[in-house]
């Protein structure tokens, strides 16, 4: 079962993801071409220590399969294969078919995290002059106006 995710939340993600895409569409934020570019609520969800280590791994050694690579990790061959599955649909790797073997191979050459958040909106107070049998109580009550 999804968790819904509040309205709000979704509103000041959309305004973070907006900021970035501003900053770097007037050239604020020097991007290359092959940049992925998440938010940081996305960067949790996709990259973890594991992961991280294994698209290290995939730059340090080049391995020819899954298998190598599970091996080099001393990770279990499943545990890595969905890891890389998430990796391939965010676009941060590739998965190539090579006769029976799958090659992984790491498409970007940076990842852009966009660390500032939208300041949440003020809440606006409702001030009303408040008034009980005809007496005006908002200093009694110590409410400003």
């Amino acid at each position: 079962m999804k968790r819904k995710i509040p309205r709000t939340k979704l509103n000041r993600k959309v305004e973070s993801i907006k900021g970035l895409v501003d900053d770097i569409i007037n050239e604020r934020v020097n991007v290359p071409d092959n940049a992925l570019i998440v938010d940081f609520d996305a960067t949790l969800n996709i990259f973890t220590k594991k992961r991280i280590e294994l698209l290290d791994i995939i730059n340090l050694y080049a391995p020819t399969s899954v298998q190598e690579l599970a091996d080099i990790s001393k990770r279990v061959k499943q545990a890595v294969d969905r890891d890389l599955k998430l990796l391939e649909r965010f676009d941060v790797v590739e998965l190539k078919k090579c006769g029976k073997f799958t090659i992984p191979i790491v498409k970007r050459e940076m990842i852009v995290l966009n660390l500032k958040k939208p300041q949440p909106q003020k809440q606006e107070a409702i001030v009303a002059e408040v008034y009980l049998d005809n007496t005006f109580v908002n200093k009694t009550l110590g409410v400003p106006l």
